[in-house]
């Protein structure tokens, strides 16, 4: 599985682009799925930005970076990768924003979320056990005993605070999203586009 996680982490902004894609033909948007994939969307790029805020740069590495300490601070105290949750919950937006109807049930959308969200665990779950196998050789018996603290997608609700509290740098954050932001927006317009939103 470590072999796996290490290669799909490497193509891991190209494999949404079917998906895109088939968002791209079969988009049926109506208010009702804009204003719920529209709240999606918010909350994971919320959780993406607060995780950016304590983590930094890393994130951004299109190479895999451990970085100079284990991040324990902010959303890493409630859970391991929240820049993972806030992608699922921003990309599982947009799916349900589209509305894909295929012609093939009454539920495609359903359907097509469902296994687009199994998709997106199917990819991330090798591609953390890869990057935590890595932290471990880097970090040791800290990241060890941070592995046992803290869940790995399912964020905990009440944190104890513990040892020296570190702040969040949220200005460096948002201007680090750009990238994120600029790909959301522009299929998005895709999405609306499609679903005949632009017609004259």
């Amino acid at each position: 599985m470590l072999k796996i996680g290490e290669i799909l982490f490497k193509y891991r902004d190209y494999t949404p682009v079917p998906w895109i894609i088939m968002m791209g033909i079969f988009a049926q948007a109506d208010r009702n799925s804009l204003m719920a994939g529209a709240v999606l969307m918010v909350i994971g790029e919320l959780v993406r930005v607060h995780g950016v805020a304590f983590i930094g740069g890393v994130s951004r590495t299109r190479t895999f970076s451990t970085g100079q300490k284990v991040i324990t601070g902010g959303p890493f105290a409630r859970v391991r990768n929240p820049l993972y949750v806030g992608n699922l919950l921003l990309s599982t937006g947009l799916v349900v924003s589209s509305n894909v109807n295929m012609g093939l049930t009454p539920y495609d959308a359903i359907y097509f979320t469902a296994f687009f969200v199994l998709f997106f665990f199917l990819q991330y779950i090798p591609i953390v056990k890869w990057e935590e196998s890595n932290l471990k050789k880097v970090f040791g018996k800290e990241f060890e005993d941070y592995l046992k603290s803290v869940p790995p997608w399912i964020p905990k609700l009440f944190v104890q605070a513990s040892g020296p509290q570190i702040k969040g740098d949220y200005g460096k954050a948002i201007k680090s999203e750009k990238n994120t932001l600029r790909a959301t927006v522009t299929i998005m317009v895709l999405v609306l586009w499609r679903s005949g939103y632009f017609q004259m």
